[in-house]
Order: structure tokens, then sequence, then C-alpha cells
């Protein structure tokens, strides 16, 4: 990590200091700034020395019997882990809370279905009932109920042309609120009729009026990622987006949920969006991980046991030992995957991971939103990927998921890497490794398309696009305009391997062809044979 040369302004300061505490940690964070330096910054600023905040007995306890959980617990307080585990050996709380021991003798064997209903014992609720809890202001929402509540942010993409037009049937003159709403124009110059820049022109001199200072062009790359970059979904929130694609912001904790794009003009114009607060699933990912399996195969995983509807209309709360150790990247593809299962929202867990990729990102603090303890979902499910191999989802009805090592030898004329999926840096970094000093092979086609701007600058600034060019890779651009640019890619017949989702590869499914789904691992090393192949003994 490169040492910051210029001092973090006085709100960046006084955020980091709230997430790591000590002068020492804060100056790790800023790439190894001495302690004195960051002192130095803090009393130019009037910043005082952090001191510990003082808890009572009463309220760790409370949490503990709570939560019976040190993260957890410690992310109501704004602690850390370790902090609040301090502090309930202060107070000398070490037993385990006694329901909590009753549980340990529930034994979890390795299946899908682990109950049809948990056992509530204090009536807790969810993330998505505590997110429209928190937009309501009262205690508890019940699961069916029919709410109105303002939304954090609106996201609409290539239909904005056609709301824009609604808002103005509907007699309103301005936004309700233009520091929530969020515009990618990456689609319009690509819009199949033939005014298309008309309409394009229109609509942004309507935002530009309207003062939208989120506007997203076709530089920036694909919305959805575009956002959690720029920290517009934060933890807690609630996202709603025109397409299936925005449950992605539960990556980041937000709550986001594909809504009707024909009442989005109404929330334009009064802030007010109808929903019927949706089921929750609990999913709980366990077992032990090879080098070789990416996200994309675990959740080809799921798919495979649960089925490809048992999820529909359910937000999926993502849990066990393999979610925890995913990076952000990985969390971000579990989230955009979960649209292919028909999700209506997909939340993974807040913590350190979560908390160190905003540091930075959003100035101000925000209110993480965690389960209550016994929270009633209304099925529990467990999927183990123990001995799971690399997979590829097949264009076949019925068994279409089968192991990468079943298909080795089907040939493919066209890889396609990239897109909201799988077009973040770590995922660059995966093809740049196994194509490094090798060529990709002459009868096949790679093209790898970053998820935004921003990855493409850092996979640039860092060598992998040198790489990529070098194996002869092509480089398309980020964002919707890439995808829409592989419109006439492919021959009636051939077959084409992508790690892209079903719902952004429209412009592959023109043809006739045959059309597998993947990881980029898998991408990559089936590039180089011009055949599907397992890449598990290319995977350092």
């Amino acid at each position: 990590m490169n040492r910051r040369r210029t001092a973090p302004t006085k709100t960046e300061l006084m955020q980091l200091q709230k997430l790591y505490k000590t002068d020492e940690k804060i100056g790790e964070r800023l790439g190894g700034v001495p302690a004195y330096l960051v002192a130095y910054w803090r009393r130019k600023k009037n910043i005082a020395k952090h001191s510990l905040p003082k808890f009572s007995e009463p309220e760790v306890r409370n949490l503990w019997e709570r939560y019976g959980d040190d993260e957890k617990a410690g992310l109501e307080l704004g602690l850390s882990k370790a902090a609040f585990y301090n502090w309930r050996r202060r107070y000398g709380i070490k037993e385990k809370p006694a329901f909590l021991k009753l549980e340990q003798l529930e034994l979890n064997f390795p299946g899908v279905k682990t109950s049809q209903h948990s056992v509530s014992l204090y009536g807790k609720q969810t993330i998505a009932q505590k997110v429209f809890s928190r937009l309501l202001d009262v205690e508890r929402i019940e699961v069916g109920e029919e709410i109105t509540v303002e939304p954090d942010n609106v996201i609409t993409q290539s239909d904005t042309g056609r709301i824009l037009q609604q808002f103005r049937e509907s007699g309103a003159d301005y936004l309700w609120n233009p520091n929530k709403v969020v515009v990618s124009l990456d689609h319009h110059l690509f819009e199949a009729h033939g005014n298309g820049s008309s309409h394009f022109q229109a609509t942004r001199d309507f935002l530009r009026r309207q003062r939208v200072k989120h506007v997203y062009d076709l530089r920036d790359g694909i919305c959805h990622q575009v956002v959690i970059e720029k920290g517009l979904a934060l933890p807690g929130q609630l996202i709603l987006g025109t397409d299936d694609l925005s449950v992605i912001h539960g990556a980041v904790g937000a709550l986001g949920i594909p809504y009707r794009s024909e009442a989005i003009a109404n929330v334009w114009a009064h802030g007010e969006a109808s929903i019927k607060v949706p089921d929750s699933v609990r999913l709980s990912i366990t077992g032990r991980r090879n080098r070789a399996i990416a996200a994309r195969d675990i959740m080809l995983a799921v798919k495979r046991q649960v089925g490809d509807h048992a999820l529909s209309g359910k937000v999926i709360e993502y849990g066990g030992s393999i979610v925890g150790q995913m990076t952000q990247s990985e969390r971000m593809a579990v989230a955009a995957f979960s649209a292919e299962l028909h999700a209506a929202g997909a939340l993974l867990p807040y913590d350190a991971t979560t908390r160190r990729y905003l540091a930075g990102r959003y100035p101000s603090g925000y209110k993480p939103v965690i389960p209550d303890k016994n929270a009633e979902y209304s099925d529990l499910l467990q999927v183990s990927i123990d001995h799971l191999s690399p997979l590829v989802q097949c264009p076949t009805s019925g068994d279409h998921i089968k192991a990468a090592g079943e298909l080795e030898g089907v040939t493919v004329s066209l890889i396609v890497i990239g897109s909201l999926t799988s077009g973040r840096f770590d995922d660059l970094r995966v093809v740049a490794d196994i194509l490094k000093g090798k060529q990709v092979h002459a009868d096949c086609r790679l093209l790898v398309m970053p998820a935004s701007r921003a990855v493409y600058l850092e996979a640039l600034n860092k060598g992998l696009v040198r790489v990529l060019v070098e194996a002869g890779a092509v480089i398309l651009a980020s964002g919707s305009s890439g995808m829409l640019s592989l419109a006439g890619a492919l021959a009636d017949g051939e077959r084409c391997l992508t790690t892209t989702c079903s719902t952004q590869s429209l412009a592959l499914k023109q043809s006739k062809a045959d059309i597998y789904y993947c990881s980029p691992a898998t991408a990559a090393v089936s590039a180089l044979h011009a055949s599907i192949t397992d890449p598990t003994r290319f995977v350092r």
C-alpha cells in the first residue's frame, strides 16, 4: 500500500478514528503513516484523541444475552469483536447465555433444508424487517404486510426515458429528492429506436435542471458496481432498482430490491414506494473450500441443490463459515448471482470485511443492521461445499449444472469474462495469473469486460491489462455498452463460455448458439485450450 502524502479531511479522519480508534491503526490504514503524523493532523483539525466510551454492565449483559456473539453485540455499540469481548471480561460475563447452550445440542447435518421454521424465543426480526422498521420508525414489521416507505436511493437505467415520460404525464414538476435519485445512462446511446440520441439528450437536460448529481454516463461502467464504489449503498439502507441485479447491494449490507419500473415515476414524484414485506430465508454455506473454487462455483452448487425457484420472491440472508471468509469482491458476486435464483433481495453479513471496504468510500457514519437472535425465517437452509469441484451451467434442461471435469473436451469458440458478476479487479487478477506468459488458443476468441472504469484503471495501473492483451484477449468497454457490443458475435451452432449472468447476456442469446456459464478461472483455462477445462491444476 502506498503511503498517503496528503492529510485526510476532518470528516475522513473522524470516520477513521471511529473505525480504528488509535493513531497507530489509523496510520496503518492510510498506508503506513507514522502515528505522530496522524496525531499532528488531529491537533490541526481540533480532533481529540480517541477515548473508549463507557458502557454499563446491564447494557453489555443485555447485548450478550441477546446475541451471544461478541462481533454481533459489538456492532450494536460500534465496537469491534475484541473490544466488546474486553468489556464483557471486565464485568466478569464469561458464561454463554442459557439458550445458546441448548442450541448447541442441535446437530445440523450436511444437506439443504435444516428446519421449516426457526424457534423464536424472543420474536426477533430479520435484517429485512429491521430495514423496513427503521424507515417507518416502528418497532416491528410483519412479513406480508403492505407498507409505504421512502427509499434511501432509487436507481434507473435503460428505462429512464420511459420513466421520465410517465413522470411528466403525472403532472409532477420536481423530483421529491434529487440526492436520492441515481441514473445510469450507459444504455441510452445504444437504444434500438432511431431517435435514441434525442431521448438521451432530453434525459440529460432534465436531470441537469433537476440538479441530480448522481448521474453516470457511458464511461463509468455498470451502474450497480459504480453505486457501490461511490459509497451510495450503505448498510441498513433500502435501495430500489429497476432490474433484477439490484440485489447486489446486499453485498455491503443494504437491502436492494428490484422494483417495477412503471411505479418508479411515482417514487420520483412523491418519494413513496408500496412494498409487500417479503419472507426471509437463512442460507448457510459451510465446508472446506479448495483454491480453485470461486464464488460462482459456490452459487452454482447452491442453485443445483436448492433449485431454480425455491427462493423466488424471498430475501436471502447468507451466513456460514464460507461466507465469512469471502472477500468483498466475492460477496458482490454472490449477491449478484442471487438474481439467478429470482430472489427479492440478498443480504450478506456486515463484518470487518465490509467495514474495511467502506472505510474511505463514505465519510460519515452509518448504522449497520444485523438479524436478531432466533429471528423468524420461512426456511433455514444449509449447503456444504466439501469436495466441491469447479462447476459449469449447461444450456440443456434437466441436469444442467455439471462439474467442469465432466465437460472437458467440449469445444468453445467464444469466451466472455467480466460484467457485474465477475468483472472486478480480483476476478481479472485470477485470469491474468492463469494467462501470464501463455497464448489464447487460435480457435478461440477471449473478450474481457471490466465492471467499471475504476476497475479498468486499477487493472491498467497494476499491469493486468498488459498481461491479458499480450495473451491475446480483447478488452471491451466497461458497462452495458460492452455487453451490447456482443450482438452478432456468435454464429448459430457455436458454443460460448461466459462468466456473465443470464440477465446480462441477452446480446449473446440473440443467436442459436449454446451458452455455458462458469467462473473466471474456468473460463481463463478454457481459453488456452479452446475447450472447457477444469482449472484445479492451473490455479496456484
